[in-house]
């Protein structure tokens, strides 16, 4: 077999977790042999950022997940420092270097305040290449005729540094009924307990969605193209879309600008 993602004849020495372990994680994995090891190792770099250094960090240390070293989560972001419970204890965190950015609406009487946390710090393309790489793993792995349905060209060649062109995600919490799950029977149950889903929907030749929900965080990604037509339906149905990364915004106006007045 060649590695689904660059074609090298050979084999790689070790499984490739769909999802990573610091999700939680351990069973829904492709074999030895179908993601090559230089592939395996170039996506751990970026698995490892996105993981790390955006809003993935906040809710594994809520979730209390246990990282591959089987210590307590860590990860920082807008120069806050996020840390698990050592105990693994769910719900409880420590935070350090916090400022007045980060604290609204505090009351003195209660002690309670709103904590503002920004979902990525310059670490958007980490997280797209993130949900392109589960996407097409999982497919291949549990909807293989879906997988030999459409052509991944793109996004295989993006997550091999052949093109470098920025890939974008839809971070939302709408949600409608046209998405299927991807996992099945136990993959799937397993996958739940750990609040992980991974669900695709299939729009028109050119528009492959997949979404990764973990517990209260949701994205959705085109696996075939950079397309931002699908986006106009999460701007007309949810008051609380993010189009990452954010320079897309501009092309995703002057899109919707030509829309109208070719409709007029």
């Amino acid at each position: 077999m060649s590695c689904i993602f660059c074609d090298n004849p050979k084999p790689g020495k070790s499984i490739e977790h769909i999802v990573s372990e610091s999700f939680g994680n351990k069973r829904y994995v492709l074999d030895k042999g179908e993601v090559c090891d230089p592939c395996n190792n170039r996506f751990s770099g970026f698995e490892g950022v996105s993981l790390s250094n955006t809003i993935f960090g906040m809710e594994r240390a809520i979730a209390a997940t246990v990282t591959k070293k089987g210590n307590a989560v860590k990860s920082r972001i807008g120069g806050m420092t996020i840390e698990g419970s050592k105990n693994f204890t769910k719900g409880l965190i420590t935070l350090k270097n916090l400022n007045e950015v980060n604290i609204t609406d505090f009351d003195a009487a209660s002690g309670t305040f709103k904590l503002v946390v920004p979902a990525f710090e310059k670490t958007e393309v980490p997280t797209s290449k993130l949900l392109l790489k589960m996407g097409l793993e999982s497919l291949f792995k549990s909807k293989p005729e879906i997988y030999h349905k459409y052509d991944f060209t793109d996004l295989r060649q993006y997550l091999t540094v052949v093109t470098n062109t920025d890939w974008p995600f839809v971070m939302s919490k709408f949600e409608h009924d046209k998405f299927t799950s991807i996992p099945a029977f136990l993959d799937k149950f397993l996958l739940k307990k750990e609040r992980l889903e991974l669900l695709y929907s299939e729009v028109d030749a050119q528009t492959l969605l997949f979404k990764f929900r973990f517990r209260a965080i949701s994205m959705i990604v085109n696996l075939v193209n950079r397309n931002l037509h699908w986006v106009a339906f999460y701007e007309k149905n949810s008051g609380n879309r993010f189009l990452y990364p954010e320079h897309f915004n501009k092309k995703y106006q002057r899109l919707m600008i030509k829309k109208e007045n070719d409709e007029k």
